[in-house]
């Protein structure tokens, strides 16, 4: 049988206190969390208890009204908190968690509820007018080039999006940042746009990039984390992400969930010339034997791309 748990499943501790009926002793150990969250993870039981004039006990008790077993584990909890604030990974590797190991799964409930929370934090970070110019400037006809590109991980969020959205329209080129950037870049001119995903940190790579944009008048849309650096928070479109995570590397679920709802806008937009490159793409994919065929079959899904 599962513990029972009073406070709610799957929120962070400081989203607990407003759920939790507190005692009057209970509500000064919320203040002591809260004026000092999540660092409050470095704190001792007894550390805790002094701070907020009760004794360990109530500390334990607190712990328990918030949904945990023991202050252990929501010391656990916090010290979660502080690695996905800090950077860079090495530096969250410097924050131990406390207490017992996790199961694979439990650890997956906790990613899926970080998400969640990274979501909801997105899309009230989110300019919606702002997203939709964006929308329908990436559904502009083929005469301007979209050039998306992205640094370290960001790359592989950009790899999606410049292959989906190549799917919906011309001139998509992803930027590899590799010798061969100054070729790529050759062509462009006021009339693009960089796309770029810039998580955390930005390569120097991506700063030359994003500065040679500007100098041929080119616009930038950024998808970027909370604090993006003032290079990048210039950018004519902008959208922070949430990107916290329960490890020491960054979550992008609302990077790609961003992704996805423009390109799922973009195809509304321009639903004729979407369906034109659908079925053209479709063509090629058979004349180039794109998908397997099990002998005496056909594809399991042959109308769907990929």
């Amino acid at each position: 049988m599962g513990r029972r748990v009073n406070g709610p499943r799957g929120l962070p501790p400081l989203s607990r206190l407003t759920e939790a009926n507190l005692t009057a002793v209970e509500s000064k150990l919320a203040n002591v969390l809260s004026q000092r969250y999540p660092e409050a993870a470095l704190l001792s039981a007894r550390s805790m208890a002094d701070a907020a004039g009760t004794s360990p006990a109530s500390v334990t008790r607190f712990a328990r009204k918030l949904g945990y077993t023991d202050f252990a584990e929501l010391q656990a909890e916090l010290a979660v908190e502080m690695r996905a604030r800090l950077s860079s990974p090495p530096k969250r590797l410097t924050v131990d968690v406390p207490g017992r190991r996790k199961t694979t799964a439990a650890l997956l409930r906790d990613l899926v509820a970080r998400d969640r929370e990274n979501l909801d934090a997105t899309l009230s970070m989110i300019d919606e007018g702002m997203l939709d110019a964006l929308m329908r400037r990436l559904a502009q006809g083929s005469r301007s080039q979209i050039y998306v590109t992205g640094s370290k991980k960001g790359s592989i969020v950009a790899s999606y999006f410049a292959m989906q959205l190549a799917q919906l329209r011309r001139g998509v080129r992803l930027l590899s940042l590799s010798d061969l950037l100054a070729d790529e870049l050759l062509d462009m001119t006021h009339e693009d746009l960089l796309v770029i995903f810039e998580p955390r940190r930005a390569t120097a790579m991506l700063v030359s990039v994003l500065a040679q944009a500007r100098s041929v008048g080119a616009q930038v849309a950024a998808f970027t984390d909370e604090h993006p650096p003032g290079i990048i928070a210039e950018s004519d479109f902008l959208f922070r992400t949430k990107v916290d995570a329960i490890s020491v590397f960054d979550s992008y679920a609302a990077m790609f969930a961003l992704c996805d709802a423009l390109l799922a806008a973009v195809a509304l937009h321009v639903p004729r010339v979407v369906r034109e490159r659908a079925e053209r793409l479709e063509e090629l994919n058979a004349a180039l034997s794109t998908w397997y065929q099990p002998r005496g079959g056909s594809s399991r899904d042959p109308g769907k791309n990929h």
